[in-house]
C-alpha cells in the first residue's frame, strides 16, 4: 500500500510525521512493502485549503486543515467550495486562534468603516491571494461588507505589504515590514503577534454584529479577542474564530487504516505534545485523547469512532 498524509507546513509535519511513523514500524498489520508519508508542499496554505478535495479525489489518505469550520464547509459545498465533498473527521488537535484586524494607534482608526468612508491609504500587512489562504478568503467577505477591497485600497494610495514571516513564531523574524499602518491576519497565539504588541501601539478593530451574523450564515462562526491575551486587547473585541487542526479524510477510507492513524496518536500523544512548547505554542494545549474525538466539524469515521470508544475516549 502507498499511504500518503497532506501536512502542509511545519506545524503539521510535526505531526503527520509521528503519525506516518506509528502506522508502520515493527508489528504494523499493514501489508510488507507498505509505505506511509507525511507530505508537504508550497504554498503550504492552500494545500491546506484544497486539501479537502484532493483528499476527496484520492490524491491523499488523510490531510490536516484549519480552522475547523473549513472542513464543515468543504463537506457542505459553501464559501470557495464549489460542491460538498464526501470527507470525514479523525481528530481535532487544540488550537486556540482567531482573525485579528489591529491597526497602528497613531492612524487614529477606530473601525472597519473608518477606512473606506475616509478611503485611508493604509499599508496592511496581510496574506496575498497567492498564498491562497483561508484568512485571505476571509478577510475579502469581511472587508467587502465595509465597502472596499484590495483594489480600491490601492487605488486610494495604499499598499499590500509582503512581508509576512516565512515562520509565524519565529521569535527573530521581523512580524512586519516597520512601515505598515495594520496587521489584517490570524495565527494570534504567535510569537509574531506577541512581538507586533509589544513593539507597537496597536487598536484591534471590531467586527460588526451584522457582518458576523453574514459570516456566520456562511459557516464562519463567531469569536471573541479576549481582553489581557495581548498587549493593546483592553476590552474584548469580536472577530471571527479561527480555531482548530483537524486531521480528515475520505469517508470510503477503509476503517483499518482511521483506526490505526488514531493508534498511532495515542501510543505518540506525549511525543506530539513535546513539539509544542512555550508561551507561544500553536498547538495550544498537550494532546487529549479523550476531546479529539469530539466537538468535530463533521461527522466521525467510523474507523476511528471504533478506537476511541474500544480504549475509552468516548
Amino acid at each position: 500500500m502507498e499511504i500518503r498524509i497532506l501536512c502542509p507546513g511545519q506545524n503539521w509535519m510535526n505531526i503527520g510525521s509521528l503519525i506516518a511513523n506509528g502506522m508502520g514500524g515493527y508489528g504494523s498489520p499493514l501489508p510488507e512493502g507498505t509505505t506511509i508519508a507525511a507530505v508537504t508542499g508550497t504554498p503550504p496554505a492552500a494545500l491546506g485549503m484544497d486539501g479537502p478535495r484532493l483528499v476527496a479525489e484520492g490524491h491523499y489518505q488523510m490531510g490536516i486543515t484549519t480552522p475547523s469550520w473549513n472542513l464543515r464547509m468543504a463537506f457542505e459545498g459553501r464559501g470557495p467550495y464549489s460542491r460538498p465533498l464526501p470527507v470525514r473527521a479523525l481528530a481535532a488537535f487544540a488550537h486556540d486562534d482567531r482573525l485579528a484586524l489591529a491597526v497602528r494607534a497613531e492612524t487614529g482608526i477606530t473601525s472597519l468603516r473608518d477606512i473606506a468612508e475616509r478611503q485611508l491609504p493604509l499599508k496592511i500587512s496581510m496574506p496575498h491571494r497567492e498564498m491562497g489562504h483561508p484568512a485571505r478568503w476571509v478577510i475579502d467577505e469581511v472587508l467587502g461588507r465595509y465597502g472596499f477591497t484590495q483594489e480600491d485600497l490601492e487605488s486610494w494610495g495604499g499598499q499590500l505589504l509582503h512581508d509576512r514571516p516565512r515562520s509565524q513564531n519565529s521569535p527573530d523574524a521581523v512580524p512586519a515590514d516597520p512601515s505598515f499602518d495594520a496587521v489584517f491576519d490570524e495565527a494570534i497565539m504567535t510569537m509574531r503577534w506577541k512581538n507586533l504588541t509589544e513593539r507597537y501601539d496597536l487598536r484591534f478593530l471590531p467586527i460588526d454584529d451584522e457582518v458576523l451574523a453574514h459570516c456566520a450564515a456562511l459557516g464562519m462562526p463567531p469569536g471573541v479577542l479576549e481582553r489581557g491575551r495581548l498587549r493593546g486587547l483592553d476590552e474584548d473585541v469580536p472577530t471571527l474564530d479561527f480555531s482548530g487542526w483537524i486531521l480528515y479524510c475520505a469517508a470510503d477510507l477503509p476503517d483499518e487504516l482511521a483506526y490505526l492513524a488514531i493508534r498511532a496518536i495515542d501510543e505518540q500523544q506525549h511525543a506530539i505534545s513535546s513539539r509544542f512548547t512555550g508561551p507561544t505554542r500553536p498547538l495550544t494545549s498537550p494532546v487529549d485523547m479523550r476531546a479529539l474525538g469530539r466537538d468535530l466539524p463533521v461527522a466521525l469515521h467510523p474507523g476511528a469512532e471504533a478506537y476511541y470508544r474500544e480504549n475509552g475516549y468516548l
